[in-house]
C-alpha cells in the first residue's frame, strides 16, 4: 500500500518586529513576536517507487531546485548520506509569494516533517530545528508554531504563553512583493532598536486583549514598516486608507502584507469587504495556538 502524508503549512505574522544593528554573518539582529494563523499551504507526499524525488508545485514558478521543499530534500539525504526511497512531493500554494507572511519557510518546515516521517529517519525535533535554521531564520518557527518571541536572525525562539484568539484578516496590494534582502536594506536606520517588544510580550503574557489591541494601535511595531521602497509604496496607501476606515492595520515582516486582529467573525468579515472595496486581496483566518503543522497518514 503507497504510503501517502498530508501536511498543512501554515503561514506566520509578525505581531511586532524589531531589528538591531547588522551582524558579523551579515544578517541583522532582530526581536519579533511570531504568531502561526490557519493561512496555509498543502503539502502530499507519497512513495514513488524506486529512488528518484519528483517535485511539483501548482505555481510552475515555484517548481525548481531553488524551491525549499526541494532543497530539504537535498539536505536529509546529504545528511544521512545514502541513496533515499522515491517520493513525489506536491505543493499546493495557497499563502502568497514574498509577501512577509514565510510560505516558504512553512513549506520547508512541513516537507522536513514530511520526509522524516516517510523516509523512517525518526530525527529528533531538535535536529530537525537546527536543519531548518541552517536553510531559513523562520523555518524554526514554523516548525514550533503558535506565538514565540524569535531572536538572533529569527530562529532562537521563546515559547510564549498561548496568544487570546483572534480573528485576522490579510490584505495584499494586487500584485505587490517585496524582497526581504530589499526591506532590510532600505528601512530607516535612525530606528534601528525601535520599537520595544517589552509592551507585547506583557499583553501576551497578561492574556488581555486590550492590550494586544492597545499594541496595533501603536504608530511603529514594524521596523521593517519605515522601508521607504517602490514596491512598498501600494502597501502604505493601502495602510492609509484602511486607518481612514478606522481599521488598525499594520505591517508582517517585511511585507507588503498588512494584517489585522478581531474578535469578532462579523468585524472580520466586515474588515475583508473593506479590504476589497479599497483594491487589494483579502484573506479571513485565525491565530493558531497548535504545535507546528498538522498532518496525517
Amino acid at each position: 500500500m503507497t504510503e501517502k502524508i498530508i501536511i498543512r503549512a501554515k503561514a506566520k505574522i509578525n505581531l511586532g518586529l524589531t531589528v538591531h544593528g547588522k551582524r558579523s554573518d551579515g544578517f541583522h539582529e532582530i526581536e519579533s513576536i511570531m504568531q502561526q494563523v490557519s493561512l496555509a499551504d498543502t503539502l502530499l507526499l507519497e512513495d514513488a517507487g524506486g529512488g528518484e524525488t519528483l517535485f511539483h508545485c501548482t505555481d510552475p514558478v515555484l517548481a525548481g531546485s531553488n524551491n525549499l521543499v526541494w532543497k530539504v530534500a537535498e539536505k536529509l539525504i546529504s545528511l544521512v548520506g545514502k541513496r533515499m526511497p522515491g517520493v513525489k512531493i506536491v505543493l499546493y500554494k495557497n499563502i502568497p509569494v514574498e509577501a512577509g507572511l514565510a510560505g516558504g519557510s512553512a513549506d520547508a518546515a512541513a516537507a522536513l516533517m514530511g520526509l522524516n516521517v516517510i523516509w523512517k529517519l525518526n530525527l529528533p525535533r531538535m535536529t530537525l530545528l537546527e536543519i531548518g535554521a541552517e536553510l531559513g531564520s523562520d523555518i524554526p518557527f514554523c516548525l514550533e508554531g503558535g506565538t514565540a518571541l524569535a531572536r538572533g536572525r529569527g530562529e532562537i525562539l521563546e515559547k510564549l504563553p498561548a496568544s487570546p484568539f483572534f480573528w485576522v484578516v490579510l490584505a495584499l496590494p494586487l500584485g505587490a512583493k517585496v524582497s526581504t534582502a530589499a526591506a532590510y536594506g532600505g528601512f530607516d536606520h535612525r530606528l534601528r532598536g525601535k520599537p520595544s517588544q517589552e509592551q507585547l510580550v506583557r499583553a501576551i503574557h497578561s492574556g488581555d486583549r486590550k492590550k494586544i489591541h492597545a499594541w496595533m494601535g501603536e504608530e511603529l511595531t514594524n521596523t521593517l514598516a519605515t522601508a521607504d521602497l517602490p514596491e512598498t509604496r501600494s502597501s502604505k496607501k493601502l495602510k492609509a486608507d484602511l486607518i481612514a476606515c478606522g481599521l488598525r492595520p499594520q505591517l508582517s515582516g517585511s511585507g507588503p502584507t498588512l494584517f489585522m486582529l478581531f474578535d469578532s467573525l462579523a468585524e472580520a468579515v466586515l474588515a475583508s469587504r473593506t479590504v476589497e472595496q479599497a483594491g487589494a486581496i483579502a484573506y479571513l483566518c485565525w491565530t493558531e495556538n497548535a504545535n507546528g503543522s498538522d498532518h496525517h497518514v
